[in-house]
């Protein structure tokens, strides 16, 4: 057994050894911030190892809790300095519950965001790149429930509207090669249009609301390409 730990312990500071030889001139990754320069864009939840869609936008819904989209995200770099991250999120689905005595219920849904984000990144600190820019989002979403009773069919449509503004702070962390973690505030606001549900010729409206502060993003992960 000490054979072997020993055989190890020679061969890790052997590829140790030959890795300094090979890159001595390496002194740890480079933030990628230069024209040209892109990557895909995740939202990362640490310690669980959860890769999902970043956040788009929110929507307001009639009589229920606002909607966060989230969706694909993609940063390019137009110069040295400017890095503009788009966000799309996309969704559309159905649903159709039979019962047995002929009645049924038939849901669509469809929803739409948009957000812009475009950065100035400062001058890097090794190998975290903070930067500063502003953000901009959209999102829409709609959906119809058509209720079949004793060959009756009746329609009721949902629909719900958002708007953000605001100002990014933020840093990505190039930890490794073609790698980069990082974090953002938001300060700014966010405007939901009145959401509405309506039945044949009867339309009714939710309230509007507008709220204004800090909003924090999870962890983004960057995978540069």
């Amino acid at each position: 057994m000490k054979s072997i730990l020993a055989f190890f312990v020679v061969l890790f500071f052997a590829a140790n050894l030959s890795f300094s030889q090979v890159n001595g001139s390496y002194d740890g990754p480079k933030p990628e911030v230069r024209q040209g320069s892109k990557s895909f864009v995740f939202r990362y939840t640490p310690f669980q190892s959860n890769f999902d869609p970043v956040y788009v936008s929110t929507t307001s819904m009639y009589n229920q809790a606002n909607i966060d989209l989230m969706g694909a995200g993609f940063r390019y770099f137009f110069t040295d300095e400017i890095g503009v991250t788009l966000g799309l999120s996309f969704g559309s689905g159905s649903s159709t519950q039979e019962f047995a005595n002929g009645d049924k219920t038939e849901i669509s849904s469809t929803s739409f965001g948009v957000g812009i984000d475009a950065n100035y990144h400062l001058k890097a600190l090794y190998s975290v790149s903070p930067y500063f820019g502003i953000n901009l989002n959209f999102g829409t979403n709609s959906s119809t429930i058509d209720a079949t009773e004793e060959g009756t069919t009746t329609s009721t449509d949902f629909s719900g509207s958002g708007f953000g503004a605001g100002l990014n702070f933020g840093f990505d962390w190039y930890f490794t090669e073609g790698l980069s973690l990082g974090g953002k505030y938001t300060l700014g606001f966010r405007s939901l249009g009145k959401p509405d549900q309506k039945t044949g010729n009867v339309t009714v409206e939710g309230p509007s609301s507008t709220s204004f502060g800090i909003g924090t993003a999870s962890v983004i992960l960057n995978v540069h390409f």
